[in-house]
Formats: C-alpha cells, sequence, structure tokens
C-alpha cells in the first residue's frame, strides 16, 4: 500500500493540529495512541517511510515501534554485504 500525498499531508496534519495542546512529555505516548488508531485502516509498518520527515514524533515513534532495526552485531566484519 502507498499513500497519497493527499493522504500523508491529512495525516501529518491532523497529528500537528493536536501537538500543541499536548504536554512535552506525554507527545510520544499520545503519538504512538494516534499511529495505533491509524492502524485501523493501514498498516503503518507497510507505510512507515512514507510518514517519516515530517514532524520529529512521530520519526521516533516509527523508529521505535514499527521500523525493524538491522543488529549489526550478527554479522561478521568479513562478511560481504
Amino acid at each position: 500500500m502507498k499513500l497519497s500525498e493527499d493522504e500523508i499531508e491529512q495525516i501529518v496534519n491532523l497529528w500537528m493540529a493536536v501537538k500543541s495542546y499536548i504536554p512535552a512529555k506525554d507527545k510520544y505516548d499520545a503519538c504512538h495512541k494516534f499511529l495505533m488508531t491509524l492502524e485501523d485502516s493501514m498498516d503503518i509498518e507497510e507505510v512507515a517511510d512514507e510518514l517519516v520527515g515530517f514532524d520529529s514524533t512521530i520519526d521516533k515513534v516509527i523508529r521505535d515501534n514499527y521500523i525493524e532495526h538491522v543488529d549489526f552485531e550478527e554479522y561478521n566484519e568479513d562478511d560481504e554485504w
């Protein structure tokens, strides 16, 4: 699934509209709940890359919860990439 530019803009604009009303200490959890709510209509893991780069809180929540991290320790330095 690929989001249209309008869909991305709507998601980011909605988050930005409520973000200013959330205390700084609660923004991460609120954003995580916001993205979890969107999962009812889309697979966030599938569209995560499209949502990155618009807001630092969204970026952090996506990085921490939706994008799988590669464990570089499992690779041997002699292995080719």
